[in-house]
């Protein structure tokens, strides 16, 4: 290994791949932009069509009404949001949805010496938004009738509030709103970042392979004065370069982005909450994302030595993408735990890490075997990656098969070329 070698053709590629538009685009512009301006769009989408729905009237119909209980049919039809209709076949006008919902009013279960006892049968169609909301909006307003007309009756006997309700249920949340920012951000970044890591990654991967043998200039590349391994290392860190720099870009517009969108809604008091990463966190997760470059890197370096052409070495890493991606499937299952099971997962156990660390948690044992995985599992890439170059069929391009057939037939038929 010349080290000095390593250096002039790495900063070889570096300058080239600052010429390369798509490259730059990728690995640069495409982290900066694209997340944030996702965020911002679905924010304003989910706002437009909340406000939307919000501004709908309910179509209601109401069937048999007590006399006692016309100040509930008062209220409905007081009501701005809530539009009462009538209708000759109400549930078929739901099913068809020109009725948004009907309720019954049926006398209750129990006797009782209540004259305006009754019970409310709301029928609506659950797989209409529409219809949804309005079951939703008459629930309440019954809910909020029965309470005042309980409140009334007691009242009316002398009895406090206090002392007809006799059962209560309280609840304390014990995490501050900084804590459930924290722990909403544990469940969005690590997935964004994984993901914006394999993107910076991919362009350069496949152009330093493929596109090298695309344009003929790869043959050129082995013939110069130095160790195919150095070439190889070379090329390896500046992909690593640029997904690292595709995450760390990423990582810093979506904090910005997500600090502008989810403050609003950890708001207490007035006061604005600060969505922030702990400082003590930063490192494990800039660690964590160099030791995902450095694999990912070689995975799709490794996937793309097999192209002849730049759109062949795409559709052979683009697979890899779902691979990436299973693991984020977990991420926020019910009860996931970081375990010593999950630590030795590659891939897996750095977005738990990711995830407690942006929460201020930190399993230091489970953080060591995680590390320890990790550059086995690099350290394994990368001596695939250096066998492969020794092919002389797979260096120029003769090669046509996948990367299964070359691993089942030249590895065990024949070694090396020399």
């Amino acid at each position: 290994m010349n080290l000095r070698d390593i250096r002039i053709l790495y900063f070889r590629e570096l300058r080239s791949a600052l010429r390369d538009r798509t490259i730059v685009t990728g690995s640069i512009l495409v982290p900066i932009l694209l997340y944030p301006l996702i965020l911002w769009l679905a924010y304003a989408g989910f706002t437009f069509v909340s406000g939307q729905s919000a501004d709908l009237k309910s179509r209601v119909m109401l069937k048999d009404v007590p006399a006692a209980n016309a100040l509930l049919q008062q209220q409905l039809r007081s009501d701005p949001r809530i539009e009462l209709k009538t209708a000759r076949d109400p549930q078929h006008e739901i099913r068809s949805g020109t009725l948004d919902a009907l309720v019954e009013f049926v006398p209750g279960d129990s006797p009782s010496a209540i004259d305006a006892n009754f019970k409310a049968r709301i029928i609506y169609d659950g797989s209409r938004d529409r219809s949804d909301t309005a079951e939703s909006r008459i629930e309440q307003k019954i809910i909020e009738y029965r309470t005042k007309d309980l409140e009334r009756r007691a009242g009316q006997l002398g009895i406090s509030r206090a002392a007809y309700q006799d059962f209560w249920v309280d609840s304390a949340n014990v995490s501050s709103n900084r804590q459930m920012a924290q722990f909403f951000l544990g469940l969005m970044l690590p997935t964004f970042l994984l993901v914006m890591l394999a993107t910076g990654a991919m362009h350069p991967a496949i152009d330093s392979t493929a596109g090298e043998r695309e344009n003929s200039t790869w043959e050129t590349v082995m013939t110069l004065a130095t160790r195919r391994s150095n070439v190889l290392i070379a090329k390896y860190l500046y992909v690593a370069t640029m997904s690292f720099t595709a995450g760390l870009l990423n990582l810093m517009a979506m904090m910005f982005s997500l600090r502008a969108l989810l403050a609003p809604i950890f708001r207490r008091n007035g006061a604005d909450v600060a969505i922030t990463i702990p400082m003590e966190s930063i490192p494990i997760i800039l660690f964590g994302a160099l030791l995902m470059a450095l694999l990912v890197s070689a995975i799709m370096m490794i996937l793309a030595s097999f192209a002849r052409t730049f759109k062949e070495g795409q559709s052979m890493v683009s697979p890899f993408y779902v691979v990436i991606m299973v693991p984020m499937m977990f991420l926020s299952a019910p009860g996931m735990e970081f375990t010593t099971k999950l630590a030795l997962i590659p891939v897996m156990n750095v977005t738990m890490m990711f995830r407690e660390a942006i929460q201020g948690i930190y399993h230091w044992p489970m953080i060591g075997i995680t590390v320890a995985v990790e550059l086995t599992c690099i350290a394994a890439a990368m001596l695939v990656a250096t066998t492969l170059v020794k092919y002389e069929d797979l260096v120029t391009g003769t090669y046509s098969g996948s990367v299964l057939k070359f691993a089942l037939g030249q590895i065990k038929r024949r070694g090396p070329s020399r």
